[in-house]
């Protein structure tokens, strides 16, 4: 099984943006040594306690700070900007970094205020158009129905994926030969193993292959809190379900909340239950509870790669993370 990072930048208690982003590169040099597959950064405009919010200039640097592993974004917010500019970028990482950069895509257009700053230049019902247009800039396609190219050419592309939990993108992955990454989210208001074997079937019964992909490649992102023990796990998630209720657009916190803050929060009635519901859509626990807990959604998804979210606080906690989950999938 191959298993990759999503990271968010987590900015802790007590630390500057500037050492989040040194953090994330921690993250990444970690993982390379451990032997996973990609390490991937998310993209997030004005929310305090993430530090990430252009993941293509981030890419390049962990790239050069790492040997082999591949690097990518989870996702670019591909409707914000030009499809054309998007693909520059990443050609322009190919070139530096041949068969290590991946395109992760989503289609979420941010808050309204975000929306407005960056000039969006694209609606919703954009996404298909403007995967079709990713799609034939980076790809050996010889014959290109686009008036315009991208430079730098070369010998390699990126790795194309699509990230969600709908039906609607797993066929757009599918219909144009892309891999597909299908996430459980925590406030994701389904049945997180009806919906991996549900929208993962789609993919596969509509996959066509494309110069991307001959055949079909499936990774399943979930959030995980691991530690040693399910009490100090339990102990970790209770900043991730503090976070999770995402009150004021997710800037209730200037920083990353710590478990002490997490521990001190008076929840409402209304909140337990979101936290409830939630926790049913993380796998928290010990190394042996975690492996049993994704086991059984790589059967139902039939994954062929994980993508770990370790979104806990501190950085030697998310370090340890790897280290154990490497542990139970990595180590011969």
């Amino acid at each position: 099984m191959k298993v990759s990072v999503l990271d968010y930048g987590v900015i802790d208690k007590e630390k500057t943006p500037q050492e989040a982003l040194n953090d994330t590169r921690l993250l990444a040099q970690k993982a390379d040594d451990l032997g996973f597959n990609r390490f991937w950064v998310a993209e997030h405009h004005n929310i305090h306690a993430f530090a990430i919010s252009s993941p293509e200039l981030l890419m390049m640097h962990l790239a050069n700070h790492t040997k082999s592993i591949r690097i990518g974004s989870g996702g670019i917010m591909a409707l914000h900007y030009s499809s054309f500019k998007i693909a520059e970028m990443m050609m322009t990482l190919e070139a530096l970094h041949p068969n290590r950069i991946d395109l992760g895509l989503g289609n979420s257009l941010g808050t309204p205020l975000v929306k407005g700053a960056l000039l969006s230049t694209h609606r919703k019902e954009d996404y298909g158009r403007v995967l079709e247009e990713l799609s034939h800039y980076l790809s050996f396609n010889k014959e290109n129905p686009l008036a315009i190219t991208v430079n730098p050419k070369g010998d390699s592309y990126p790795q194309l994926w699509l990230l969600s939990n709908s039906q609607e993108t797993a066929e757009h992955a599918a219909n144009l030969g892309l891999g597909y990454t299908f996430g459980i989210f925590p406030y994701m208001p389904k049945n997180p193993i009806e919906e991996a074997q549900k929208v993962s079937a789609c993919y596969r019964q509509t996959f066509t292959p494309s110069s991307q992909l001959t055949r079909p490649q499936l990774m399943l992102a979930v959030f995980i809190v691991i530690a040693e023990t399910d009490d100090e796990a339990k102990l970790l998630a209770k900043s991730l379900d503090i976070w999770m209720l995402g009150n004021q657009d997710f800037n209730e916190f200037k920083t990353y909340p710590d478990t002490e803050e997490a521990c001190s929060y008076a929840l409402t009635a209304k909140q337990k239950k979101v936290i409830s519901a939630n926790r049913s859509r993380m796998i928290i626990g010990s190394p042996q509870k975690v492996k049993k807990k994704l086991d059984e959604l790589i059967a139902a998804s039939q994954a062929e790669e994980l993508l770990v979210i370790p979104l806990v606080p501190r950085i030697e906690n998310r370090l340890k993370s790897l280290e154990l989950l490497a542990n139970l999938y990595l180590t011969l």
